[in-house]
């Protein structure tokens, strides 16, 4: 049976897309791919012969030179159906002077763009639904060069320091045992000091006069005056606060949100000696970062910090830091004090030999450290030898030094502190790393249905294993997979195909 040709083809040309699929464009509805491309016409042939898809060439009635711009076309058997085909341009061959013969690559994207379905499977990276500030989390694991800081600040807390001595006494020399500080019991009293020079003199004054008790002294240290606690007092706590840094990076103002997630951007907590811990600002649940600040009161003092409102714990104990490392300061006991106030009443003056200090054992029985059995008139050349040399050895002994060890360098200059830092990556990394987020979405790891139309201008997308189902020959599917699992970007409107300096952000 005979049919008349009734083939439509269209040549066009400015057409943003190529073999390559690294582009194609976005579509919700045929009337508008339609629209869309015979709006690129620049040569009609109508009732045109048969055009079979897979031969890959036609012959149109136009001389070659005025073909050669042209890079794009679509065609419809318009006999046997309203499909319309949609091809690459991939030759133009002289055969006479008005005929050409067009050689031609089916697009695949766009000949079967509402003949399939997507299904789930695991989608790579694309463009999020969403881009609120933690919002998408998955590594991205890109290069991101050194870190920097807009900032150092402490917790305002633990700069003043005082200094303690521990000892089985109290101020007044009074024998105690032990006491109830910070809800723990010890069995030592603890004496604080200003830790100043005036407080510096108290404590060397406390610790000289006590004489026979100096063996009571345990430990000299210094501690924060603001875990300071008395007796029968809990632990200081208080609420260190510090700001979120979510307004640029370093001075650039990224256009995805991603970047002022970890490890781009973030709160950054040392404790000055070697130990730091990143802090997400996307865990604090909070306007601000906000943590418990506490410690103890013992010979060996230590403050936790431990993040508020962080990873869904009220307090997280469990991600807490410590400080410690309060330097235990050396102290000087009074040697000579100490063995007098031990050795004094078994000094007896018939026990002494024949005087060699007489200014020393004068001093004895004028205070009355011994005794003068002999009368009132007997004078210090009578004494025994033996007992002045036992005193003169003890006067010439130096005083005893005790305590001390370790650095105390971080307490002298203040910084026996946290510290906290804003720190983030370099502005030149934040550009490059937003270009790429612009450009290809963020890293997903999902199985799950790509999005092709979630944002207002183009989305990118990549899977693995890709899986569709549709009225599409067996060899376009396998090639429409194919180029999903290659990545690519779908454009909403073809005069922005490759330009990126769009907002992009979600509606």
């Amino acid at each position: 049976m005979y049919i008349a040709p009734n083939t439509n083809i269209r040549v066009l040309h400015n057409c943003p897309l190529d073999p390559t699929y690294d582009h194609t464009l976005y579509f919700s509805s045929v009337s508008a791919q339609t629209s869309y491309f015979q709006g690129l016409t620049k040569y009609i042939f109508p009732e045109q012969t048969y055009q079979r898809v897979q031969r890959g060439r036609m012959r149109v009635e136009r001389k070659a030179e005025d073909l050669y711009d042209c890079n794009y076309l679509m065609f419809q058997n318009a006999s046997f159906g309203s499909k319309w085909f949609y091809a690459f341009i991939t030759g133009v061959e002289y055969i006479n002077n008005i005929t050409s013969e067009i050689t031609f690559q089916i697009d695949v994207m766009q000949t079967w763009f509402f003949d399939y379905t997507l299904d789930q499977f695991f989608v790579e990276r694309e463009h999020s639904t969403t881009d609120n500030i933690g919002d998408n989390l998955v590594p991205e694991n890109l290069e991101l060069g050194d870190y920097v800081s807009d900032d150092f600040d402490s917790t305002g807390q633990l700069g003043a320091k005082s200094i303690v001595v521990a000892a089985t006494f109290d101020g007044d020399y009074t024998d105690v045992g032990g006491a109830y500080y910070s809800n723990l019991f010890s069995g030592l009293y603890f004496n604080v000091f200003p830790n100043s020079a005036s407080g510096a003199a108290q404590a060397e004054e406390f610790i000289l006069n006590a004489g026979s008790k100096s063996d009571g002294i345990v430990a000299v240290f210094v501690m924060p005056t603001a875990m300071v606690t008395g007796v029968v007092e809990a632990p200081k706590v208080y609420t260190i606060t510090k700001t979120k840094s979510l307004s640029n990076i370093g001075g650039y103002n990224p256009k995805n949100n991603k970047l002022f997630t970890y490890p781009f951007n973030f709160l950054y907590v040392t404790d000055m000696q070697g130990t730091g811990t990143a802090f997400p600002y996307e865990y604090f649940s909070t306007s601000a970062c906000t943590f418990t600040l506490t410690g103890d009161m013992s010979c060996n003092p230590s403050c936790i910090l431990a993040p508020n409102s962080y990873k869904g714990v009220s307090v997280n104990y469990d991600e807490k830091m410590t400080l410690s490392g309060f330097p235990q300061l050396a102290y000087t006991t009074d040697t000579f004090k100490a063995w007098l106030a031990q050795n004094a009443s078994s000094l007896p003056v018939n026990a002494l030999g024949q005087a060699m200090n007489v200014g020393i054992v004068e001093s004895l029985i004028s205070a009355g450290a011994v005794s003068n059995p002999m009368g009132a008139g007997l004078t210090a050349s009578l004494a025994v030898a033996n007992a002045v040399a036992q005193v003169t050895r003890a006067a010439v002994q130096p005083n005893q030094s005790h305590g001390g060890g370790g650095s105390a360098t971080l307490a002298a200059i203040n910084l026996l502190d946290f510290g906290f830092m804003h720190k983030h990556i370099r502005p030149e990394f934040a550009r490059i790393i937003d270009d790429y987020f612009n450009m290809y979405g963020y890293a997903t790891h999902r199985v799950k249905v790509p999005n092709r139309s979630s944002r207002p201008h183009w989305n990118y997308v990549k899977t693995i294993g890709c899986v569709i189902t549709g009225s599409v020959p067996a060899d376009d599917i396998k090639q429409i997979c194919d180029i999903y699992n290659a990545g690519i970007t779908f454009w909403k409107n073809g005069n922005n195909v490759g330009n990126y300096s769009l907002d992009n952000s979600p509606a």
